[in-house]
């Protein structure tokens, strides 16, 4: 027969292994928790940094040996290695006089990183034109180990003008630069139904415009 007092050390020693187990499943969920958080953190850092094109830091989210597949209009791309990856997102983007970030999105999918972005850009004093592209990422303790990249393509952004739409690459000019007059010599040169985009560097010289 067990004495009171056995039976009492048997309920703190059970009672103990019940908090145990549950200190080790909180411990577990939290660290859950900020693996996800981090991965998160992740995807978000990489979309912000390619809004702001600032490639070098952008590589840095990337795992040395990062690898992508890309979907691209003419056909599948490989690339492998953090610098050969982002270099192929340089060249789409990288020399556009225009680049707004319009929506993006990021969310968990299982295991995997969802996101997307869409930009509207203007290359080469085109026109307008717009692209969307769709990324699940793998992440990793180094950083994103795998994209898998679905691409739009660059698009024609259709605008209220019915008719062509001409890009006036005004760079820094400003009033002292002869900016007003340059804009009416262009704008005469529209023809009825077009447009004329102006693009400057500092948001300031619209107030120069007429």
């Amino acid at each position: 027969m067990k004495k009171t007092g056995d039976l009492v050390a048997e309920a703190n020693v059970h009672i103990e292994s019940l908090d145990v187990a549950g200190m080790d499943k909180e411990q577990a969920d939290g660290e859950a928790g900020v693996a996800a958080t981090a991965e998160r953190t992740t995807s978000q850092k990489f979309l912000k940094l390619l809004a702001a094109r600032d490639f070098e830091r952008l590589a840095a989210t990337l795992a040395s040996d990062a690898h992508a597949r890309l979907l691209l209009p003419y056909g599948l791309e490989e690339d492998t290695g953090r610098d050969a990856i982002v270099g192929r997102i340089e060249s789409w983007f990288g020399s556009a006089s225009v680049f707004d970030l319009t929506s993006s999105s990021d969310e968990a999918v299982g295991l995997r990183q969802r996101i997307s972005w869409r930009f509207s850009v203007v290359r080469d004093g085109g026109s307008r034109e717009v692209i969307e592209q769709l990324a699940y990422l793998d992440l990793g303790p180094h950083g994103i180990e795998r994209i898998d990249l679905l691409c739009s393509g660059f698009q024609k952004e259709p605008s209220g003008a019915t008719g062509p739409m001409q890009v006036f690459e005004a760079g820094a000019m400003g009033c002292a630069d002869g900016l007003a007059q340059e804009f009416r010599r262009r704008l005469a040169k529209v023809p009825i139904g077009g447009s004329l985009e102006v693009v400057v560097s500092d948001p300031a010289a619209k107030e120069d415009l007429p």
